[in-house]
């Protein structure tokens, strides 16, 4: 006992209901239950050491979600070559890095320290689980350099968090971090210590599990085996070593150092050896026998690891958030059975190229259901084949729902007599483009004679290149707390909540009723001559996305590129392409159901879902964007990317992005500070070196935008470059695109 007095338990003392134990003054009851209780016989303490780990535990719901994570985690660990042990841990190391409302500073180390005192326990390309209360995960940049990141939040659907109490969420964490093969945790934190003591009774090895400030580093490893004085500084071994037996144990069974002293490979189970690592061509039951059947969600079903197609880990070996092919397969339909063709359209340069990346990326990012296609109009021979080989070998490894489409060239400008005028015009791309990929793709077999399509009753929505996607697309709108509709007057109207025949829905674009002054040219009898100012505001103002079944798109596809040159030659200038979409609806009498909430562009701009951004919270906004979390707070379904954006020295504007950022040796995008929402950064420099001062309004709708777009460009090259790059490819953050 020490210092302290033991107090044996009576008859007397177990008369009362209740027992004091006198805290105040220097008795401080901050301690494990196995340090103030003492059992002389040692069947009974071990009975009662084995109650606490058998019955007083987290709940089986905290458990549950914690195992849908752990097993999303190793799914990805084993497609690396990462084993997991004989009791289901393992795969992955975890971190526990306490920050706030530390009391003990000397514990309470910098990024730089944190990466340094640790990074030998981590084996190479090992994913991170990192359980912590930073807000700021630019604190973690110097982990992310050498390894993938993974975070509570990024689960937040897949465990579905959200029905949760905060202090639930923590638990769950603590579990995650548990089963992480190497453990490196805060020393005088209990949460570590929770930790530490759950991968106890899991029976993981004592030599894997470290703390990271260096005077401590081996504390688990090397300090006493128990304390006779109140200590919560650590856990210890006498809490869970022999307990399922009768015997006293007073030393634990590892000795002082491992069998195997290469720290990085540390035995996960006591000293057995980790199971052999699955070779490059290892089958699949090898696989599915270390993670067996269970599935972390119920749109995963029966998901079997398999052969995926996809090149070895030192050419590009699809790991971090590519899809596995089961979830692959089942993302081709909506769970109505139903499928949809997202579509945009591009030319065959450079400047569009990385935007098409970008916009894969995301997808797979935000698990986008349907197919994904890519129609490159205009193509050289050359630039064929070189699209193709880049597609092959950096998209379609992502997804096999992700393609490529070419058309010819519809760019020309051409007279009233259809002679070329020698001029460009890239958007006419857009409608000719969509209507000939309708007509000739392998997806829909149209019959020219008949005019009919296959799978009419599916979904086409087009889309910009340049839209970064912050949540999935969809064809229902039912969803009152995540959808706002177009309602510009001050009675409200009864809108239709999901795309069937005969009702398109669309973005609300800031035009008005402008389109109608180019209503002569659908002809003197076009129903659109009848559709009025009102009726053209609430339902024909739209833009990308538009979203149609097959049939009306193809409808409008074909009309609408009827009517663009026409249009194009009265309103030779941008967005005459989307006039004659619109003139192209009400010609065919296709209202749309037009929605706000799909789209953010200008800050500035109305009818789009910028009251989602300003209800975050403010110490929230730039993780909100980095992460989108779109359960946690509604957030647009894309982020038109086609404004400048900035925050203080930070700006964001696709025109000054290298056309080579997505290459092993091009440095990434300089990110907006921690503290970008403090009001001495309500600013920005803008193209020109000039400061403009942000409201507090556009200061949110700025930093939302910065942070969104400078992060997921650095997310898309990170994930290039640890999939692309043979040599150490150049991963800091040092490229700005303003020149002060």
């Amino acid at each position: 006992c020490g210092y302290r007095s033991p107090a044996y338990y009576t008859t007397q003392l177990g008369l009362p209901h209740v027992l004091h134990f006198n805290t105040f003054n220097e008795n401080r009851l901050l301690s494990h239950f196995y340090e103030f209780i003492h059992f002389t016989d040692p069947v009974i303490d071990n009975h009662f050491k084995r109650f606490v780990r058998d019955f007083m535990h987290y709940s089986d719901s905290i458990f549950c979600a914690a195992g849908k994570i752990v097993r999303s985690i190793q799914r990805e660990s084993l497609d690396r070559g990462f084993v997991i042990d004989e009791e289901g841990g393992g795969g992955y190391s975890s971190l526990h890095v306490r920050r706030n409302d530390l009391q003990y500073k000397d514990v309470l180390l910098t990024e730089d320290r944190w990466f340094e005192n640790t990074q030998e326990i981590w084996n190479p390309n090992e994913i991170l689980y990192i359980s912590t209360d930073e807000t700021q995960k630019k604190f973690f940049d110097p982990f992310a350099l050498k390894h993938d990141l993974r975070f509570l939040d990024d689960y937040w659907e897949l465990a579905d968090l959200e029905t949760f109490d905060v202090e639930h969420r923590g638990m769950i964490d603590a579990i995650v971090a548990s089963r992480g093969r190497a453990f490196a945790g805060t020393f005088y934190s209990t949460f570590s210590g929770y930790i530490n003591r759950m991968r106890g009774y899991y029976g993981m090895s004592k030599f894997t599990s470290f703390y990271s400030w260096n005077p401590v580093k081996y504390e688990m490893q090397k300090g006493p085996f128990f304390s006779n004085e109140n200590k919560f500084e650590r856990e210890y071994p006498v809490g869970w070593v022999g307990i399922d037996g009768d015997e006293r144990i007073t030393q634990d069974f590892e000795g002082d150092a491992p069998k195997n002293t290469n720290s990085l490979n540390a035995p996960t189970k006591k000293t057995q050896p980790d199971p052999p690592r699955p070779s490059k061509n290892s089958n699949t039951n090898e696989k599915e026998k270390m993670l067996g059947d269970e599935n972390p969600s119920d749109g995963l079903k029966n998901l079997k690891l398999q052969d995926h197609g996809i090149k070895t880990l030192e050419e590009t070996m699809i790991s971090m958030q590519g899809f596995l092919p089961s979830e692959d397969e089942n993302l081709e339909q909506s769970q109505d059975g139903s499928s949809m063709y997202i579509v945009f359209s591009t030319d065959c340069g450079k400047f569009q190229h990385w935007q098409s990346y970008l916009l894969f990326f995301s997808a797979m990012r935000i698990r986008q259901p349907g197919f994904i296609t890519r129609i490159a109009s205009g193509c050289t021979d050359a630039q064929k084949s070189e699209a193709i080989e880049w597609h092959e070998e950096h998209i379609a490894v992502l997804s096999k729902r992700f393609r490529i489409f070419f058309t010819p060239r519809f760019s020309d400008i051409k007279d009233e007599n259809g002679k070329s005028t020698g001029s460009d015009y890239k958007y006419f791309n857009k409608p000719f483009g969509v209507r000939y990929y309708l007509e000739h793709s392998d997806d829909f077999n149209y019959v020219e004679k008949t005019g009919n399509l296959e799978n009419e009753d599916d979904f086409v929505i087009i889309i910009d290149p340049d839209m970064l996607l912050l949540r999935p697309l969809t064809t229902d709108f039912s969803d009152g707390s995540s959808v706002k509709f177009w309602n510009p007057f001050a009675k409200a109207i009864e809108r239709k909540k999901k795309v069937v025949h005969g009702t398109p829905f669309g973005q609300t674009y800031g035009f008005s009723h402008t389109w109608m002054k180019f209503i002569k040219e659908a002809g003197p009898n076009s129903p659109a001559l009848k559709v009025d100012e009102r009726t053209a505001d609430l339902h024909y103002q739209v833009g990308p996305p538009y979203i149609a079944t097959v049939r009306d798109m193809h409808k409008i596809a074909v009309r609408w590129s009827n009517l663009v040159p026409s249009v194009h030659r009265a309103f030779p200038q941008l967005l005459s392409e989307m006039y004659a979409y619109c003139l192209a609806a009400a010609d065919l009498q296709l209202p749309h159901e037009v929605v706000d909430s799909m789209m953010i562009s200008a800050a500035d701009a109305y009818g789009e879902g910028w009251d989602f951004i300003d209800a975050i919270p403010d110490d929230d906004v730039c993780t909100t964007a980095v992460a989108p979390a779109y359960k946690k707070y509604p957030l647009p379904t894309v982020l038109h990317y086609c404004q400048t954006y900035g925050v203080s020295n930070v700006l964001f504007s696709k025109y000054k992005i290298p056309e080579n950022i997505f290459t092993c040796e091009k440095p990434l995008l300089v990110e907006p500070a921690d503290d970008a929402m403090s009001g001495e950064n309500s600013f920005f420099i803008n193209e020109i070196r000039k400061r403009v001062d942000l409201k507090p309004k556009y200061h949110k709708r700025h930093t939302f935008a910065t942070c969104a777009m400078t992060s997921a460009v650095n997310e898309a090259a990170l994930f290039y470059k640890m999939h692309h790059c043979k040599a150490p490819a150049n991963k800091e953050r040092t490229i700005t695109l303003v020149k002060l």
